[in-house]
């Protein structure tokens, strides 16, 4: 019996959990007295993850920017971090499993306490996905089994070669203009673009470019922003990869610090310590035997469903948002954050609709008011894709914001994915018996009627003869086109 051998992740535990953090900061003694709160933003990412039996722990951060009005009527920033830890426990995690995560700040808010005090309160949402690495014996042909008639589908199938993960780190002063003196950071935002990879013998080079963008409060009371492009580059080490295989490169972020300069106050140490990790893939045409059954012999099997990574098209759609919206008193934008999320998903015939949602916070200069100002927008849009109801990830391919008087005219082109459509389940047949039939081994005719549901492949695995006896009997082209009724000669 010949048998090839996929290498999967086997997705053994998935949840998502929904935690709200809590915490609370005084005032440094060299800071004025707060008023209100006119923004607060953040960055979170989990440091540390640890997979044991029966569980998932996640430990991480919440780097959080608060700007205030002070009772000098002047714009002030705090910064401070909030940790936590959580478990994530379902029974199916067990040990030598892995784990991936995927952080969401859905909210977070400042609240005044007292002029010296801010209570902050954030809400996350964590997916954790479990997975183990099982082998999968797939049999392909069972000839020694005598006529063996099988029904049998051809697939790509990615097996795993192997996987792993390094550190690496981006380091860097980021200079502003020499007539800023900076005195606090506001904002703080980092996105990783230009992917780009490499493959060798044995090893995979990394290549990416960290997009990092800094508001911050100069000593005069001016706002501004400060901008770089910095290369991201790591090898990653798997043995067995070649440059015909396919490898999945993901960049998470463990840990964040941007430091104003004391001693020179034009500039600001960034650095970002990251977790690369890849996954790699080797792919392999195979026949996958549906069913199957003996012409002069009795076969009996069992079969059992498991499912595996094929190759396929991704699905996405393009979505293009163009509003013009009223933001009172505008002179300039600092920054824009984007974010979408679904909010709703229906089904309408072969298609699933998602709801969603994209947020927009502008950053901007007022012509009336100094300092940060703050407004949110959120523009509804929906994204449709036919078949199985699955995830979607969003990326922002393009942005565009012009002031045009007190209306920005707002240009946002999302690309939508539809993840985990590449999972297939299909069933594998194994515990193969066979015995000889008792019946005479003697020609007859039959004449049958197609009844409903009936396939060439069912017909003629009822009466024990091949498909292609069948189609060539009854002078048929096409297997797929039966209309009940149709008579059909069978000979055996």
């Amino acid at each position: 019996m010949e048998k090839n051998v996929v290498v999967i992740n086997k997705k053994t535990a998935s949840n998502t959990k929904v935690v709200e953090v809590n915490g609370d900061i005084i005032v440094p003694d060299i800071k004025p007295d707060i008023v209100n709160i006119i923004n607060t933003n953040a960055n979170s990412y989990i440091y540390k993850e640890e997979v044991s039996t029966g569980r998932v722990r996640v430990d991480g951060n919440i780097d959080t920017y608060i700007v205030y009005l002070a009772d000098n009527g002047e714009n002030r920033s705090i910064q401070t971090t909030l940790n936590f830890v959580e478990t994530i426990e379902d029974n199916a995690i067990s040990e030598g499993c892995f784990s991936k995560q995927k952080i969401f700040l859905e909210s977070i808010e400042a609240k005044v306490l007292n002029e010296r005090k801010i209570s902050i309160k954030a809400s996350l949402k964590i997916k954790s996905d479990v997975y183990e690495k099982s082998e999968i014996e797939i049999a392909s042909d069972f000839e020694e089994f005598g006529e063996v008639e099988k029904l049998k589908e051809t697939l790509d199938i990615k097996s795993v070669i192997g996987s792993n993960k390094v550190k690496t780190s981006i380091k860097e002063d980021i200079s502003v203009d020499n007539s800023f003196d900076i005195a606090e950071i506001l904002k703080t935002d980092i996105e990783i673009t230009n992917l780009e990879n490499k493959i060798s013998y044995n090893k995979i080079l990394a290549k990416a470019d960290a997009n990092v963008k800094i508001i911050f409060l100069a000593e005069d009371g001016r706002i501004s922003v400060a901008n770089s492009q910095i290369p991201v580059m790591s090898f990653i080490d798997i043995e067995k990869i070649t440059d015909t295989n396919i490898c999945n490169v993901e960049y998470n972020i463990r840990n964040m610090l941007f430091k104003v300069n004391s001693k020179e106050m034009h500039s600001i140490a960034v650095q970002v310590d990251f977790e690369v990790s890849c996954e790699a893939f080797e792919t392999k045409t195979i026949d996958v035997i549906q069913d199957m059954y003996a012409i002069k012999n009795s076969i009996d099997f069992t079969r059992k469903d498991v499912e595996v990574q094929v190759n396929s098209n991704d699905k996405t759609e393009i979505s293009t948002i163009n509003e013009r919206i009223l933001v009172e008193d505008i002179v300039n934008i600092h920054d824009v954050n984007c974010k979408t999320k679904v909010v709703n998903i229906s089904k309408s015939g072969m298609f699933y609709n998602y709801e969603c949602e994209l947020s927009l916070d502008f950053y901007y200069e007022a012509d009336n008011r100094n300092g940060l100002n703050v407004k949110n927008v959120v523009l509804p849009f929906m994204v449709k894709f036919e078949g199985e109801e699955g995830e979607l990830e969003f990326q922002i391919t393009k942005k565009q914001f012009t002031v045009s008087s007190e209306n920005v005219d707002c240009e946002v082109e999302i690309l939508s994915k539809q993840s985990n459509n590449s999972m297939r389940k299909i069933s594998i047949i194994e515990n193969v018996e066979t015995k000889e039939n008792q019946e005479e081994n003697e020609y007859k005719m039959f004449m049958y009627f197609v009844k409903p549901d009936d396939t060439i492949w069912n017909i003629a695995k009822k009466f024990k003869v091949s498909m292609s006896d069948i189609l060539k009997l009854n002078e048929l082209e096409n297997p797929d086109k039966l209309n009940i009724g149709d008579r059909l000669y069978i000979m055996r």
